[in-house]
């Protein structure tokens, strides 16, 4: 994978950029992860998540979100978001929660995928979530303007606009 995220990779697996995987505790996990797998993480944020559901219903939840500094493929951690209708909420079995990947026409890639069966469970600006209904694996498609954002997060800007709030 272009290193620069300048290019696009002829599949959707060449642009993996990241996977996504629910922590109980963010600051715990960056730092029991970071120890142990000698990971260093983007200063962590939190930001409403903007996200719909299929039914047209919101779910714009509070969401602590950190990435480690290497990749790609990065490592998101995603703590878990207490209301349990949230995407983000504590995982029914354990494992990933995501792969994220970057689609030049996220919509057309979006549809394409729901043309094959694969379910969406959420959209937002530029970015959705679907889940595979055979395997169980769930997907973020990222429109390839989305690497700003992703830009803003490894030079610490989102948390910088986005710090953590205390936690009860």
């Amino acid at each position: 994978m272009d290193p620069t995220l300048e290019t696009l990779g002829t599949s959707a697996f060449d642009n993996v950029y990241h996977v996504g995987h629910l922590v109980p505790d963010l600051l715990r996990a960056m730092e029991t992860l970071g120890s142990a797998m000698q990971i260093t993480w983007t200063p962590p944020f939190e930001m409403r998540s903007g996200f719909t559901r299929p039914d047209g219903s919101a779910d714009d939840q509070a969401v602590r979100i950190a990435f480690s500094t290497s990749g790609p493929p990065y490592l998101e951690l995603i703590e878990v978001v207490a209301a349990v209708d949230s995407i983000f909420a504590e995982p029914k079995a354990g494992g990933m929660h995501h792969v994220g990947y970057y689609a030049q026409r996220w919509r057309d890639d979006v549809t394409r995928l729901q043309d094959d069966g694969w379910e969406v469970e959420r959209t937002g600006a530029g970015v959705a979530f679907l889940r595979d209904p055979s395997s169980g694996l769930r997907v973020e498609v990222v429109s390839f303007r989305g690497r700003d954002f992703l830009r803003r997060i490894l030079d610490g800007s989102m948390a910088a606009a986005y710090p953590l709030t205390e936690r009860p």
